[in-house]
């Protein structure tokens, strides 16, 4: 080495590397950074949802259209109970029933795009994800697939095995055509509604509409995925996400079957039943 040569690491005359204090305050910046993004991507990502949750709803309404338009006015079968656990009677709009067991009905697709045992297939292109809201991301601990529908149809809508349930009077009406829908009008009947997980299982969806008020009840209960809010689409084909007012409607997930919930006088009972047909 020649005499006076000093040998240096390549860096410019005076240049120095962060002093921790300075990496600890970039740190914090990329922090409060991430703070403040987050909850925006957290909201874009359920808006997006909720504009996929619409579309597939609205898909499902056309398809409910088309058949009725296919079969002089009459609506599709909507059947409830056992006729829909392991597709016992395939003549309905869907079949499977979903719940938290190993029950093979939770990821069958087959119930829901198969012509034999979901007369809405032929309208829907065998399109299994119409039927499952994208927000609903619950799985049975005892099935590793995920459950394959999230919504079900107004029970008040389609022939089948329904008859004057629990009692009630008046009587329980049920649409069997098309021009039976005018009280309330098409574009004011609620025909799909996101269920909730622990309530979904057949895809009838029961709500009593002479009930609102002091006797409220809800037999089923619908969803709450959209920040507390469910998708429904309407019998005139229009989708939209209703925003639940009542505390009581947003039931936390307890992956057990619904007991059912009496709610007096809650405002989202009287909403849904302002949308259900009657005589």
């Amino acid at each position: 080495m020649q005499a006076g040569k000093t040998i240096t690491d390549g860096s410019p005359p005076g240049a120095r590397g962060f002093t921790l204090l300075e990496l600890m305050l970039v740190v914090g910046i990329l922090a409060v950074l991430t703070g403040l993004l987050l909850p925006a991507l957290v909201r874009a990502r359920q808006q997006t949802q909720g504009i996929r949750c619409m579309n597939n709803s609205r898909q499902l309404a056309l398809a409910w259209q088309m058949y009725a338009d296919d079969h002089n006015g009459f609506l599709v079968p909507n059947q409830h109970g056992s006729a829909a656990l392991h597709a016992a009677d395939p003549n309905n709009w869907v079949s499977g029933w979903m719940d938290w067991t190993s029950n093979p009905d939770n990821t069958n697709t087959l119930y829901l795009t198969d012509a034999r045992f979901s007369l809405l297939a032929p309208y829907t292109l065998q399109s299994a994800r119409l039927y499952k809201c994208p927000a609903d991301h619950y799985r049975s601990r005892q099935n590793p697939g995920p459950r394959v529908r999230s919504i079900s149809m107004n029970a008040a809508l389609g022939p089948g095995n329904k008859t004057n349930f629990a009692n009630w009077n008046p009587p329980f009406f049920f649409a069997f055509r098309l021009s039976d829908v005018q009280n309330p009008p098409p574009a004011w009947t609620w025909l799909f509604v996101d269920e909730h997980p622990d309530s979904i299982n057949d895809g009838c969806f029961f709500l009593n509409p002479w009930q609102a008020g002091a006797g409220a009840a809800w037999r089923d209960l619908p969803a709450s995925y959209h920040r507390g809010a469910a998708g429904l689409a309407f019998a005139d084909g229009h989708a939209e996400i209703k925003k639940w007012t009542d505390p009581r409607t947003a039931v936390p997930v307890r992956m057990a079957d619904f007991p059912g919930l009496q709610a007096p006088h809650s405002p989202d009972y009287a909403w849904m039943a302002q949308r259900t047909p009657r005589r």
